[in-house]
């Protein structure tokens, strides 16, 4: 009877720590050794039976250690026994390992341990450090205490590799932009308790997990857990590398992401003329491509569903256009593309200092709006005349009679000019000659003044501490005409004092003394006393012509009221006389007073002395 027994022995090499490693290896060396240890099967061995079971061969690291699984059965016949003594020989002679470790040659002491218990029958060996030198046969032997001593002729060859394998990356075919996925590296190795360290080139939370391959080799699985991709993974290596003892091989695989469309914009030419057509296409970045377009004004007003969009005739005021790009994975929109409309030159202006005063200097720039920029220009003054080639142009000692300039922008696409631009020049009041002093019914005086800015007049009779205020103010650009007007009392001298902030000038005018007044105001009184006589004789015939049929003796009487009233009309006659001076004189005061007054007329003489 065969009795079958399944052992799980503890490890007695550490394991490694991992870069990132989450788990406890050495928890897990323990799990992975009883993995390791269920598929030997170890049975009492029937009388007269010696045998062994290994693999024929097994695969190193150099640098590494390797196992190899070995179980063995001896003729028990029914006895216990508890003394046993295990040695492996290399190339049948060269002892690797005993358990008198005195006996081990020294090319392998410390490399070589037991890791199965013989009492169990289990003899795996493990082996560290491997090296090219020991490659070749290895075969096991038995001392038993009182029982025998057996070679068996099972061997196993282990050969050693320079090179580790490749690790293999396993991932979905295609995976899409922000959802989680998961990546397996499997890792070849011959080592338990060496595992390789493990990285990866994409962040994520990593897990292993370890299982027993054939012929003793061992595979570790890495899981990348909750690795998001993104688009600008996709058609990239996801790599997997594995470090053994300063070798390192590498696994990988090409990433396919799904993403919507990004980086959308208006594709077009460079720049296209004014008045000219153009064709726009929507380019994007997606996977899958993008199989859908649309076509949006700036206002937001949809133009198009088409991958491409003609513009007719653009012009610079040409609004600016946006498409948006649409796949299975979503859309997405482009920013406004304004169009790059090439013009010759507009809105060309002279642009110089607000003002410049009289004798100073100033220059002037040609502006324009234009695409490309304007690169030559051009100066003229108002007859035509070339001043200049250049973007700017220097006036020396300006005054106020400097024509006005304009200038000429050019570029690839054409040319434009301005209008004259007249320079505002400062400078102090000048009182021109033309002016006077004249009188007709009324005296009027009238001071030209020529300045900039305009100035403030004054009026000073010979008593300058009395100022009078024009009658009325006229501007005709640079020139003002102040004008006085006075009646009766008028002085014979007037002085106009004009003034503004860059100086002052003065003239005295005479102003012509007229007696026509007088003659007028007494013509005037004459007129109301012819008015009130004839107001008199009507009502005096009046009266006749009701009385014609009054009796005849009452004809005495009425000569004697008529005589009466005609004495009555006297004194009222002597009476308007003495009012009438009383009234001139009262308004001469008046004028004395310097109270001056105006007239439609005085102002017609204005206008008319004005223009002589």
């Amino acid at each position: 009877m065969i009795a079958r027994v399944n052992i799980c022995l503890p490890l007695y090499q550490p394991w490694r720590q991992l870069q990132h490693e989450v788990l406890n290896f050495d928890a897990e060396m323990v799990f992975w050794s009883c993995l390791f240890f269920l598929w030997l099967r170890v049975s009492s061995a029937n009388a007269g039976e010696w045998s062994a079971k290994m693999p024929e061969s097994v695969v190193g690291l150099s640098g590494s250690c390797v196992l190899i699984p070995c179980t063995f059965s001896y003729p028990a016949n029914g006895k216990t026994y508890t003394e046993f003594t295990g040695i492996w020989y290399h190339e049948y002679s060269t002892v690797v390992y005993h358990t008198d470790t005195s006996k081990i040659i020294d090319s392998f002491k410390g490399r070589t341990s037991l890791i199965g218990d013989l009492h169990q029958n289990n003899c795996s060996l493990n082996i560290s450090s491997l090296s090219n030198s020991d490659a070749g046969s290895f075969v096991f032997r038995i001392e038993i205490k009182d029982l025998n001593k057996y070679s068996y002729g099972e061997k196993v060859s282990i050969s050693v590799k320079e090179t580790p394998e490749n690790p293999t990356v396993s991932v979905e075919e295609e995976v899409t932009s922000g959802k989680p996925v998961n990546a397996t590296c499997a890792v070849s190795h011959s080592c338990p308790s060496d595992l390789p360290r493990v990285t990866w080139s994409h962040g994520g939370k990593q897990s292993s997990t370890s299982q027993p391959q054939n012929h003793g080799q061992w595979k570790l699985t890495y899981y990348s857990l909750t690795f998001t991709p993104s688009r600008e993974d996709h058609n990239k290596l996801l790599i997997c590398s594995a470090e053994f003892n300063g070798k390192n091989v590498t696994g990988h695989k090409t990433l396919k992401v799904k993403y919507p469309p990004y980086n959308v914009s208006v594709v077009t030419k460079p720049s296209v003329k004014e008045n000219d057509s153009v064709e726009l296409s929507c380019s994007s970045d997606s996977n899958p491509p993008a199989n859908s377009y649309q076509w949006f004004s700036l206002n937001g007003t949809m133009l198009a569903k088409s991958p491409t969009y003609k513009l007719e005739r653009v012009s610079r005021h040409t609004e600016a256009i946006s498409c948006t790009a649409f796949n299975t994975e979503g859309k997405n929109c482009s920013g406004p593309q304004k169009m790059n409309v090439l013009y010759p030159p507009y809105n060309v202006s002279v642009v110089t200092k607000h003002s410049v005063k009289e004798n100073d200097s100033v220059e002037l720039s040609c502006s324009s709006d234009s695409n490309p920029p304007a690169n030559s220009y051009q100066w003229f003054s108002l007859n035509g005349t070339m001043l200049a080639k250049s973007p700017t142009y220097k006036l020396e000692r300006v005054s106020r009679h400097t024509e006005a300039i304009s200038c000429t922008a050019f570029n690839t696409e054409g040319k434009n000019s301005s209008g004259p631009r007249k320079l505002n020049i400062l400078y102090p009041p000048e009182i021109k000659s033309e002016s006077s002093c004249m009188s007709k019914i009324l005296t009027v005086c009238v001071c030209i003044v020529d300045s900039n800015p305009p100035s403030e007049v004054k009026w000073f009779g010979p008593d300058s501490s009395k100022s009078f205020s024009s009658t009325s103010i006229k501007q005709n650009e640079s020139l003002t005409i102040f004008t006085l007007q006075g009646w009766l009392g008028f002085p014979e001298t007037i002085l106009c004092f004009a003034n503004n902030s860059l100086g002052s000038s003065s003239l005295t005018l005479e102003a012509p003394q007229n007696g026509l007044i007088y003659i007028v105001v007494a013509s005037a009184f004459a007129v109301v006393l012819v008015c009130i006589l004839m107001c008199v004789v009507r009502r005096h015939c009046r009266n006749r012509a009701v009385q014609q049929t009054v009796m005849k003796n009452k004809q005495t009487q009425m000569k004697t009221t008529q005589h009466k009233l005609d004495l009555e009309n006297s004194k009222e006659e002597e009476r308007s006389d003495g009012g009438f001076y009383t009234n001139s004189h009262v308004y001469v005061n008046s004028v004395g007073d310097k109270r001056l007054l105006s007239s439609d007329r005085a102002l017609e003489d204005e206008v008319v002395y004005a223009n002589t």
